[in-house]
């Protein structure tokens, strides 16, 4: 029976902690997938942006319009929305990456030079009010830390008579390249070879140093803690 543990442990302990690198790497892997254009998300937010109405220019700077754009606008796919006047002025700004569009801020000041430098790179092929649609789609995105997380749509809002009031823009949900049930698995997978790797190495102390009428308690709680370096140590100061 001794020799049975003996010999099992360090080798579950080895082959727990191969597998548990390699759950690691594949996790990796999957973490570099990262996200995926979401067509559902993608057309609820554009759906939404369809039941929005306006009735003149001058009613998108009223307190009433902005509820109604929020009540509208509000779903748990959409996580970020902007209200911006025909001039490029941000009117309303509400959600997560709301932080990085100041109220009143002009979309033309916001863009970082990358941004300019490709849009002035066409610039002769586009008229003022693609120009604009541009520029305020370079605005919402210049948070850009969450851009591999995160949609954009910019809309315009006409009146019925057909007269530019102003634009809104949204931010909406990716979906994830990796599906949940993987994660589960893999992480229940990697807990249980850690829980196998740390535990294996103590236990085989325990048998061991008791066996020999050692400190076992004592050193059972040192690998414990100390893991590997503490096997070794212990290793290195048994009696043979």
């Amino acid at each position: 029976m001794r020799k049975k543990w003996h010999n099992i442990l360090p080798w579950t302990a080895l082959t727990s902690g191969i597998l548990m690198v390699i759950l690691l790497a594949w996790a990796i892997l999957f973490k570099s997938s990262g996200y995926i254009e979401s067509a559902t998300n993608r057309k609820i937010a554009y759906d939404k942006l369809k039941q929005i109405h306006v009735d003149s220019r001058e009613s998108i700077n009223s307190r009433s319009f902005t509820d109604y754009l929020e009540n509208t606008l509000k779903c748990p796919e959409i996580s970020t929305k902007w209200l911006i006047s025909d001039n490029g002025v941000i009117i309303y700004e509400n959600g997560m990456m709301s932080q990085s569009t100041p109220l009143n801020s002009n979309v033309y000041s916001l863009i970082d030079n990358q941004s300019r430098g490709l849009l002035d790179a066409v610039d002769e092929n586009l008229d003022s009010f693609q120009k604009e649609i541009l520029y305020i789609a370079a605005a919402i995105r210049r948070e850009g830390e969450h851009n591999d997380i995160l949609g954009h749509i910019v809309m315009p809002l006409k009146t019925s008579s057909g007269e530019l009031a102003g634009f809104v823009g949204v931010a909406y949900e990716l979906d994830s390249a990796v599906h949940p049930v993987h994660v589960y698995i893999i992480s229940i997978a990697l807990i249980l070879c850690f829980l196998v790797y740390w535990l294996s190495l103590p236990v085989w102390v325990w048998f061991d140093a008791r066996d020999r009428n050692e400190k076992y308690i004592l050193w059972t709680l040192f690998v414990l803690i100390g893991n590997l370096p503490a096997f070794i140590a212990y290793l290195l100061t048994r009696k043979q």
